[in-house]
């Protein structure tokens, strides 16, 4: 799989967020993003199929948290 290299712009506090993630999570701050960016298509998928909302759960049975209007 052949990658295209981008580069983008984000305010201090994206940039602090995404340093202290990646120093937490051991990955690189490109990782840390493909991974948000993965967040976001799985939501765009499911929205697609009328799932308007994504879900935190601990029982399966039962929804703890929900996000909602993450894409317009």
């Amino acid at each position: 799989m052949s990658k295209i290299r981008m580069n983008i712009e984000v305010s201090p506090e994206v940039a602090d967020f995404i340093e202290r993630l990646a120093n937490e999570e051991g990955a690189t701050k490109t990782e840390i993003v493909r991974r948000a960016l993965s967040v976001l298509k799985a939501y765009k998928d499911q929205k697609e199929r009328g799932r308007s909302h994504i879900g935190f759960v601990k029982d399966p049975s039962k929804l703890d948290a929900e996000i909602v209007g993450v894409l317009n």
